[in-house]
Protein backbone atom coordinates (compact mmCIF):
# COMPACT_ATOMS: atom_id res chain seq x y z
CA UNK A 1 0.00 0.00 0.00
CA UNK A 2 1.10 3.59 -0.49
CA UNK A 3 2.99 4.60 2.62
CA UNK A 4 4.94 7.82 3.33
CA UNK A 5 8.31 6.09 2.89
CA UNK A 6 9.99 6.39 -0.47
CA UNK A 7 11.67 3.23 -1.78
CA UNK A 8 15.19 3.40 -3.21
CA UNK A 9 14.67 0.91 -6.04
CA UNK A 10 12.97 3.41 -8.34
CA UNK A 11 15.91 5.81 -7.87
CA UNK A 12 18.37 3.02 -8.67
CA UNK A 13 16.60 2.25 -11.93
CA UNK A 14 16.49 5.93 -12.87
CA UNK A 15 20.24 6.15 -12.34
CA UNK A 16 20.81 2.97 -14.34
CA UNK A 17 18.67 4.04 -17.27
CA UNK A 18 18.89 7.29 -19.18
CA UNK A 19 15.66 9.25 -19.02
CA UNK A 20 13.83 9.87 -22.29
CA UNK A 21 12.66 13.36 -23.29
CA UNK A 22 9.33 14.71 -22.19
CA UNK A 23 6.18 13.78 -24.07
CA UNK A 24 4.77 15.84 -26.91
CA UNK A 25 3.71 19.40 -26.04
CA UNK A 26 0.11 20.48 -25.78
CA UNK A 27 0.72 22.80 -28.74
CA UNK A 28 0.85 19.81 -31.04
CA UNK A 29 -2.82 19.24 -30.21
CA UNK A 30 -4.65 16.45 -31.96
CA UNK A 31 -1.60 15.65 -34.10
CA UNK A 32 0.30 14.57 -30.95
CA UNK A 33 -2.67 12.49 -29.83
CA UNK A 34 -2.98 10.70 -33.17
CA UNK A 35 0.69 9.92 -33.77
CA UNK A 36 2.75 7.65 -31.49
CA UNK A 37 4.95 9.66 -29.16
CA UNK A 38 8.61 8.81 -29.71
CA UNK A 39 11.79 8.86 -27.70
CA UNK A 40 14.80 10.79 -29.00
CA UNK A 41 16.15 7.50 -30.44
CA UNK A 42 12.96 6.88 -32.38
CA UNK A 43 10.95 4.21 -30.53
CA UNK A 44 7.50 4.66 -28.92
CA UNK A 45 7.68 6.42 -25.56
CA UNK A 46 6.04 4.17 -22.96
CA UNK A 47 7.45 6.05 -19.97
CA UNK A 48 5.27 7.16 -17.11
CA UNK A 49 3.48 5.88 -14.03
CA UNK A 50 0.51 3.67 -14.87
CA UNK A 51 -2.48 2.54 -12.81
CA UNK A 52 -3.86 -0.90 -13.67
CA UNK A 53 -6.76 -1.05 -11.22
CA UNK A 54 -9.98 -2.22 -12.81
CA UNK A 55 -13.43 -3.43 -11.81
CA UNK A 56 -13.57 -5.63 -14.91
CA UNK A 57 -13.35 -9.28 -13.82
CA UNK A 58 -10.78 -11.63 -15.29
CA UNK A 59 -13.48 -14.15 -16.31
CA UNK A 60 -16.78 -13.14 -17.88
CA UNK A 61 -19.69 -13.63 -15.46
CA UNK A 62 -22.14 -16.34 -16.45
CA UNK A 63 -24.90 -13.75 -16.62
CA UNK A 64 -23.28 -12.20 -19.71
CA UNK A 65 -22.36 -15.45 -21.51
CA UNK A 66 -21.38 -14.39 -25.06
CA UNK A 67 -21.78 -10.64 -24.48
CA UNK A 68 -18.32 -9.08 -24.83
CA UNK A 69 -19.21 -5.41 -24.28
CA UNK A 70 -21.59 -3.56 -21.97
CA UNK A 71 -23.77 -0.66 -23.01
CA UNK A 72 -23.03 2.76 -21.49
CA UNK A 73 -26.04 2.30 -19.21
CA UNK A 74 -24.86 -1.13 -18.08
CA UNK A 75 -21.36 0.23 -17.38
CA UNK A 76 -22.85 2.98 -15.21
CA UNK A 77 -24.98 0.46 -13.30
CA UNK A 78 -22.03 -1.90 -12.78
CA UNK A 79 -19.73 0.88 -11.55
CA UNK A 80 -22.44 2.25 -9.24
CA UNK A 81 -22.90 -1.20 -7.71
CA UNK A 82 -19.14 -1.57 -7.22
CA UNK A 83 -18.93 1.86 -5.58
CA UNK A 84 -21.82 1.02 -3.27
CA UNK A 85 -20.17 -2.26 -2.30
CA UNK A 86 -16.95 -0.47 -1.48
CA UNK A 87 -18.77 2.13 0.59
CA UNK A 88 -20.55 -0.58 2.58
CA UNK A 89 -17.25 -2.36 3.20
CA UNK A 90 -15.65 0.87 4.37
CA UNK A 91 -18.50 1.49 6.80
CA UNK A 92 -18.13 -2.03 8.21
CA UNK A 93 -14.39 -1.51 8.63
CA UNK A 94 -14.97 1.78 10.43
CA UNK A 95 -17.37 0.14 12.89
CA UNK A 96 -16.43 -1.82 15.99
CA UNK A 97 -17.92 -5.02 14.62
CA UNK A 98 -15.34 -7.82 14.31
CA UNK A 99 -14.72 -9.11 10.81
CA UNK A 100 -13.14 -12.46 9.99
CA UNK A 101 -12.43 -11.13 6.52
CA UNK A 102 -10.24 -8.39 7.97
CA UNK A 103 -8.34 -11.00 9.99
CA UNK A 104 -7.88 -13.23 6.94
CA UNK A 105 -6.31 -10.54 4.76
CA UNK A 106 -4.44 -8.72 7.54
CA UNK A 107 -6.03 -5.32 6.76
CA UNK A 108 -9.42 -3.76 7.13
CA UNK A 109 -11.06 -2.44 3.97
CA UNK A 110 -9.87 1.13 4.42
CA UNK A 111 -6.47 -0.05 3.16
CA UNK A 112 -7.87 -1.87 0.12
CA UNK A 113 -7.45 -0.06 -3.20
CA UNK A 114 -9.30 -2.05 -5.83
CA UNK A 115 -10.67 -0.75 -9.10
CA UNK A 116 -14.04 0.93 -9.50
CA UNK A 117 -14.09 1.49 -13.28
CA UNK A 118 -14.78 -0.93 -16.13
CA UNK A 119 -11.93 -1.22 -18.66
CA UNK A 120 -13.08 -0.50 -22.20
CA UNK A 121 -16.67 -1.51 -21.43
CA UNK A 122 -15.67 -5.18 -21.51
CA UNK A 123 -17.39 -7.86 -19.46
CA UNK A 124 -14.05 -9.63 -18.91
CA UNK A 125 -10.34 -8.95 -19.22
CA UNK A 126 -10.02 -12.23 -21.11
CA UNK A 127 -10.63 -11.58 -24.82
CA UNK A 128 -9.63 -15.02 -26.09
CA UNK A 129 -11.18 -17.61 -25.95
CA UNK A 130 -14.24 -15.72 -27.24
CA UNK A 131 -16.33 -16.84 -24.24
CA UNK A 132 -14.18 -14.58 -22.08
CA UNK A 133 -13.23 -17.34 -19.65
CA UNK A 134 -9.92 -18.93 -18.75
CA UNK A 135 -9.55 -22.49 -20.11
CA UNK A 136 -9.76 -25.31 -17.58
CA UNK A 137 -6.67 -26.50 -15.76
CA UNK A 138 -5.15 -29.80 -16.81
CA UNK A 139 -5.09 -32.73 -14.40
CA UNK A 140 -1.34 -32.21 -14.02
CA UNK A 141 -1.84 -28.59 -12.95
CA UNK A 142 -4.59 -29.51 -10.51
CA UNK A 143 -2.40 -32.14 -8.88
CA UNK A 144 0.44 -29.61 -8.61
CA UNK A 145 -1.92 -27.18 -6.89
CA UNK A 146 -3.16 -29.93 -4.57
CA UNK A 147 0.40 -30.74 -3.56
CA UNK A 148 0.99 -27.06 -2.77
CA UNK A 149 -2.16 -27.08 -0.66
CA UNK A 150 -0.88 -30.05 1.35
CA UNK A 151 2.26 -28.14 2.25
CA UNK A 152 0.63 -24.78 2.93
CA UNK A 153 -2.18 -26.05 5.15
CA UNK A 154 0.06 -27.90 7.61
CA UNK A 155 2.08 -26.39 10.44
CA UNK A 156 5.29 -24.95 8.87
CA UNK A 157 8.62 -26.43 9.79
CA UNK A 158 10.64 -23.81 7.89
CA UNK A 159 9.81 -20.66 5.93
CA UNK A 160 9.89 -22.76 2.75
CA UNK A 161 6.59 -24.33 3.86
CA UNK A 162 4.72 -21.05 3.38
CA UNK A 163 3.43 -19.72 0.01
CA UNK A 164 5.84 -17.51 -1.98
CA UNK A 165 3.52 -14.49 -1.67
CA UNK A 166 3.30 -14.95 2.11
CA UNK A 167 7.10 -15.00 2.17
CA UNK A 168 7.16 -11.73 0.18
CA UNK A 169 9.14 -13.38 -2.61
CA UNK A 170 6.61 -12.39 -5.27
CA UNK A 171 3.90 -9.76 -5.47
CA UNK A 172 0.42 -11.15 -5.97
CA UNK A 173 -0.37 -8.63 -8.72
CA UNK A 174 3.06 -7.60 -10.04
CA UNK A 175 3.56 -10.68 -12.17
CA UNK A 176 4.59 -11.04 -14.79
CA UNK A 177 1.92 -10.71 -16.00
CA UNK A 178 0.55 -7.73 -14.09
CA UNK A 179 -3.01 -8.17 -12.83
CA UNK A 180 -5.31 -5.88 -10.86
CA UNK A 181 -5.38 -6.82 -7.18
CA UNK A 182 -6.34 -5.57 -3.74
CA UNK A 183 -3.80 -2.72 -3.64
CA UNK A 184 -0.51 -1.40 -5.10
CA UNK A 185 -1.86 -1.53 -8.66
CA UNK A 186 0.76 0.91 -9.92
CA UNK A 187 3.83 0.42 -12.08
CA UNK A 188 6.35 2.77 -13.63
CA UNK A 189 8.10 2.41 -16.99
CA UNK A 190 11.62 3.69 -17.72
CA UNK A 191 13.40 3.55 -21.08
CA UNK A 192 16.90 3.86 -22.48
CA UNK A 193 18.34 2.79 -25.81
CA UNK A 194 18.00 -0.98 -25.96
CA UNK A 195 16.17 -1.43 -22.63
CA UNK A 196 12.81 -0.98 -20.94
CA UNK A 197 12.50 -1.26 -17.15
CA UNK A 198 9.25 -1.89 -15.27
CA UNK A 199 9.04 -1.06 -11.56
CA UNK A 200 5.99 -2.42 -9.69
CA UNK A 201 4.89 -0.91 -6.40
CA UNK A 202 3.92 -4.35 -5.07
CA UNK A 203 7.02 -5.77 -3.31
CA UNK A 204 8.91 -3.12 -5.34
CA UNK A 205 9.49 -5.78 -7.98
CA UNK A 206 11.29 -4.75 -11.14
CA UNK A 207 12.29 -6.11 -14.52
CA UNK A 208 14.99 -4.76 -16.83
CA UNK A 209 14.08 -5.98 -20.33
CA UNK A 210 16.45 -5.83 -23.32
CA UNK A 211 14.60 -4.81 -26.48
CA UNK A 212 16.98 -6.20 -29.09
CA UNK A 213 15.03 -9.45 -29.44
CA UNK A 214 18.04 -11.50 -28.29
CA UNK A 215 18.06 -15.13 -27.23
CA UNK A 216 16.69 -16.30 -23.90
CA UNK A 217 18.88 -17.79 -21.20
CA UNK A 218 19.58 -21.50 -21.20
CA UNK A 219 16.59 -23.60 -20.18
CA UNK A 220 18.34 -24.71 -16.98
CA UNK A 221 18.40 -21.12 -15.67
CA UNK A 222 15.16 -20.47 -13.77
CA UNK A 223 14.09 -17.11 -12.35
CA UNK A 224 11.23 -16.01 -10.07
CA UNK A 225 9.97 -13.53 -12.68
CA UNK A 226 11.23 -15.53 -15.64
CA UNK A 227 13.62 -14.38 -18.36
CA UNK A 228 12.14 -11.52 -20.42
CA UNK A 229 13.22 -10.51 -23.93
CA UNK A 230 11.58 -7.65 -25.84
CA UNK A 231 11.32 -6.48 -29.42
CA UNK A 232 9.46 -3.71 -31.25
CA UNK A 233 6.70 -4.61 -33.69
CA UNK A 234 5.69 -1.31 -35.19
CA UNK A 235 4.52 0.88 -32.30
CA UNK A 236 4.08 -2.04 -29.89
CA UNK A 237 6.64 -3.46 -27.48
CA UNK A 238 6.34 -7.27 -27.45
CA UNK A 239 7.91 -9.03 -24.45
CA UNK A 240 8.29 -12.80 -24.27
CA UNK A 241 9.03 -14.33 -20.86
CA UNK A 242 9.94 -17.94 -20.06
CA UNK A 243 12.23 -19.93 -17.71
CA UNK A 244 10.03 -19.51 -14.61
CA UNK A 245 10.78 -21.44 -11.42
CA UNK A 246 8.54 -24.31 -10.24
CA UNK A 247 7.54 -22.11 -7.30
CA UNK A 248 6.12 -19.20 -9.29
CA UNK A 249 2.79 -19.44 -11.03
CA UNK A 250 0.05 -17.25 -12.42
CA UNK A 251 -3.44 -18.58 -11.84
CA UNK A 252 -2.16 -22.14 -11.89
CA UNK A 253 0.54 -21.81 -14.55
CA UNK A 254 3.68 -23.93 -14.41
CA UNK A 255 7.42 -23.39 -14.87
CA UNK A 256 7.21 -23.88 -18.64
CA UNK A 257 4.68 -21.12 -19.31
CA UNK A 258 5.46 -18.88 -22.29
CA UNK A 259 4.10 -15.42 -21.52
CA UNK A 260 3.78 -12.85 -24.33
CA UNK A 261 3.02 -9.27 -23.25
CA UNK A 262 2.24 -6.35 -25.57
CA UNK A 263 2.54 -2.66 -24.58
CA UNK A 264 1.03 0.01 -26.87
CA UNK A 265 0.84 3.74 -26.10
CA UNK A 266 -2.62 4.82 -27.31
CA UNK A 267 -2.30 8.45 -26.19
CA UNK A 268 -0.58 10.44 -23.45
CA UNK A 269 -2.93 9.04 -20.78
CA UNK A 270 -3.46 5.46 -21.94
CA UNK A 271 -1.18 2.42 -22.16
CA UNK A 272 -2.80 -0.69 -23.62
CA UNK A 273 -1.57 -3.86 -21.94
CA UNK A 274 -2.21 -7.26 -23.46
CA UNK A 275 -0.81 -10.67 -22.65
CA UNK A 276 -1.16 -14.28 -23.77
CA UNK A 277 -0.55 -17.29 -21.53
CA UNK A 278 0.61 -20.36 -23.45
CA UNK A 279 1.13 -23.32 -21.11
CA UNK A 280 -0.26 -26.63 -22.43
CA UNK A 281 0.99 -28.46 -19.33
CA UNK A 282 -1.32 -26.35 -17.16
CA UNK A 283 -4.23 -25.11 -19.30
CA UNK A 284 -6.37 -26.82 -21.90
CA UNK A 285 -5.67 -23.98 -24.31
CA UNK A 286 -3.89 -20.59 -24.56
CA UNK A 287 -5.70 -17.48 -23.35
CA UNK A 288 -5.29 -13.73 -23.79
CA UNK A 289 -6.35 -10.53 -22.03
CA UNK A 290 -6.59 -6.83 -22.85
CA UNK A 291 -6.66 -3.85 -20.49
CA UNK A 292 -6.03 -0.11 -20.80
CA UNK A 293 -3.81 1.27 -18.02
CA UNK A 294 -4.29 4.92 -17.06
CA UNK A 295 -1.60 7.53 -16.45
CA UNK A 296 -1.43 8.68 -12.84
CA UNK A 297 0.33 11.39 -10.86
CA UNK A 298 0.59 9.05 -7.86
CA UNK A 299 4.07 8.15 -6.69
CA UNK A 300 5.50 4.65 -6.35
CA UNK A 301 6.21 4.18 -2.65
CA UNK A 302 8.11 1.54 -0.73
CA UNK A 303 6.14 -1.62 0.06
CA UNK A 304 8.05 -2.92 3.08
CA UNK A 305 7.42 -6.61 2.46
CA UNK A 306 10.59 -8.67 2.17
CA UNK A 307 11.80 -12.22 2.65
CA UNK A 308 12.46 -13.01 6.31
CA UNK A 309 10.29 -10.15 7.60
CA UNK A 310 8.94 -10.01 11.14
CA UNK A 311 5.65 -11.72 10.20
CA UNK A 312 7.55 -14.83 9.02
CA UNK A 313 9.42 -15.02 12.32
CA UNK A 314 6.10 -14.73 14.18
CA UNK A 315 4.51 -17.50 12.10
CA UNK A 316 7.36 -19.90 12.76
CA UNK A 317 7.43 -18.96 16.44
CA UNK A 318 3.70 -19.67 16.62
CA UNK A 319 4.20 -23.07 15.02
CA UNK A 320 6.90 -23.99 17.53
CA UNK A 321 4.66 -22.85 20.39
CA UNK A 322 1.85 -25.09 19.17
CA UNK A 323 4.30 -28.00 19.21
CA UNK A 324 5.42 -27.24 22.76
CA UNK A 325 1.80 -27.08 23.90
CA UNK A 326 0.99 -30.34 22.15
CA UNK A 327 -1.61 -28.71 19.88
CA UNK A 328 -2.79 -31.09 17.17
CA UNK A 329 -1.90 -29.99 13.63
CA UNK A 330 -5.40 -29.66 12.15
CA UNK A 331 -4.35 -28.27 8.77
CA UNK A 332 -5.39 -24.79 9.80
CA UNK A 333 -2.49 -22.86 8.32
CA UNK A 334 -3.88 -22.42 4.80
CA UNK A 335 -4.50 -18.73 3.97
CA UNK A 336 -8.15 -18.08 3.14
CA UNK A 337 -7.41 -17.08 -0.47
CA UNK A 338 -5.96 -20.56 -1.15
CA UNK A 339 -8.93 -22.50 0.19
CA UNK A 340 -10.27 -23.01 -3.31
CA UNK A 341 -7.26 -25.12 -4.30
CA UNK A 342 -8.10 -28.75 -5.10
CA UNK A 343 -7.48 -31.46 -2.51
CA UNK A 344 -5.27 -34.40 -3.42
CA UNK A 345 -7.69 -36.94 -1.96
CA UNK A 346 -10.46 -35.62 -4.23
CA UNK A 347 -8.25 -35.85 -7.32
CA UNK A 348 -7.15 -39.35 -6.44
CA UNK A 349 -10.78 -40.34 -5.91
CA UNK A 350 -11.63 -38.98 -9.38
CA UNK A 351 -8.79 -40.97 -10.92
CA UNK A 352 -9.88 -44.10 -9.09
CA UNK A 353 -13.46 -43.69 -10.27
CA UNK A 354 -12.44 -43.12 -13.88
CA UNK A 355 -10.32 -46.30 -13.87
CA UNK A 356 -13.14 -48.36 -12.36
CA UNK A 357 -11.29 -49.15 -9.15
CA UNK A 358 -13.08 -49.46 -5.83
Amino acid sequence: MNKPHRGSLGVAIVVALAAAPALGSEAEGEQAQAEPMKTSWGVPNLQGTWDFRTATPMNRPEAYKDKEFLTAEEVAQWEAAVAQGHQSALERSASDEPSQGDVDVGYDFIFIDVGTKISGGRTSLIVDPPNGRMPAHTRYARMRMAENREVWERRPITAADRPPATRCLVGFNSGPPMSSGAYNNIMRVFQSQGYVAILNEMVNDHRVIPTDGGDHMSDNVRLWKGDSRGRWEGDTLVVETKNFTPHTNFRGSGPNMLLTERFSRLDKDTLRYEYTVDDPESFEGPWSTQQDMQATEDQVYEYACHEGNRAMHLMLAGARREERLGVEDKKGWLPSWFRGLPKKEDLLAETSGESGEE
